[in-house]
């Protein structure tokens, strides 16, 4: 739901960037920078959801949660928001094929 409404409210910036002039690449880093972003925010609190989920299940046992798998935690941090990124980056920035009006969703 989030991430509808997020497309929502940027498809409509988008479109007013786009009437006033503004390139391809403008348009593109607004897009890739909000993929990234709401991607970085979905793997963190996941993660945190994720233990805090454990830590309640494991509440007799929390020796069972002394080894954290930091190597996997960081690359689903970092890989996972910069490929996104990378996704927002080149799927974006064509001109709409028509702009005057606003989408109907």
């Amino acid at each position: 739901m989030t991430v509808g409404l997020i497309r929502a409210e940027g498809a409509a910036d988008v479109r007013t960037l786009t009437a006033t002039g503004a390139s391809s690449r403008v348009r593109r880093s607004l897009t890739a920078a909000t993929a990234g972003v709401l991607a970085a925010l979905g793997a963190v609190l996941g993660i945190a959801g994720a233990y805090v989920a454990m830590t309640g299940a494991y509440l007799d046992d929390l020796d069972r949660l002394g080894h954290v798998p930091w190597l996997h935690l960081m690359i689903t941090v970092i890989g996972v928001p910069l490929v996104a990124w990378a996704a927002g980056w080149l799927l974006a920035g064509r001109e709409p094929p028509e702009f005057a009006r606003t989408a109907m969703t």
